[in-house]
């Protein structure tokens, strides 16, 4: 079996995220082009589009790929409580803050939602037993949709506060706000 031209790919793949990450330090997500991101790879459009359907299906290749990365730390690391999977969840964008501010910059932590909300249901089976999936199967894409939607609205307002507080404490105070009565 030939994997050379899969790892060639999947090489090419990364070459091309980098670069759009590259060239979204000097120009808008908006004005970037398929052409810039291929000569900045060093790549022809050809391979490009050959890899992606365009600029935005490298977005999402960066998203999943952030998520699938933040799934594997949790497996890692054992995780099985809400807070803990918080912390963790903090912990890893805190440690990528320049992607994050710079998705931020482009408008593009909306867009990160997305990801966040697929994924959900994986982290929910990573921390939760598959009988509990069964007996919440009617509400549970509803909570999943309430928790990552609180939860990224507060990525965003972090990200949008330059990220000021350490994601620790964040999570800590967070945690105290929701046990005190008088919050």
């Amino acid at each position: 079996m030939n994997t050379t031209n899969g790892k060639i790919a999947a090489q090419s793949k990364q070459k091309i995220a980098d670069a759009l990450l590259f060239v979204m330090e000097r120009y808008s997500f908006k004005e970037i082009t398929v052409t810039q991101l291929a000569q900045e790879a060093g790549l022809s459009r050809k391979t490009f589009y050959r890899l992606f359907d365009d600029k935005e299906a490298v977005l999402s290749y960066w998203f999943e790929k952030l998520y699938i990365e933040c799934i594997q730390r949790i497996r890692t690391l054992g995780i099985y409580h809400y807070w803990e999977v918080m912390e963790c969840y903090f912990d890893f964008w805190e440690e990528r803050k320049q992607m994050l501010l710079l998705f931020k910059r482009h408008g593009l932590l909306a867009a990160l939602f997305d990801g966040a909300y697929k994924y959900s249901f994986d982290i929910f089976l990573e921390i939760r037993s598959r009988e509990i999936l069964s007996e919440y199967a009617v509400p549970l894409p509803y909570l999943l949709a309430y928790s990552i939607g609180g939860i990224h609205s507060m990525l965003i307002k972090w990200a949008e506060n330059d990220m000021e507080i350490p994601s620790r404490e964040l999570i800590g105070k967070l945690r105290s706000a929701f046990a005190s009565s008088e919050v």
